[in-house]
């Protein structure tokens, strides 16, 4: 971005090559941390997926059990 911007000043008006540079640098990285929160998070269903089966397993299985 060449000049500056002045979002304090209401009478400027800024270009659209100027606010298009000012969303970018704005939303830098913001795909990629959301790619990141969401791969941690499928990995967390994953874990807690896998212990709901073994403990249902384990509860099918327990003697006197009532079916």
């Amino acid at each position: 971005m060449g000049d500056a911007i002045n979002l304090a000043d209401p009478d400027s008006e800024p270009t659209d090559e100027q606010l298009i540079c000012l969303s970018k640098r704005a939303f830098a990285g913001v795909t990629a941390r959301h790619e990141a929160a969401l791969t941690k998070l499928r990995a967390e269903i994953e874990l807690a997926r896998v212990k709901v089966l073994r403990d249902l397993a384990a509860y099918k299985s327990a003697p006197g059990k009532v079916r």
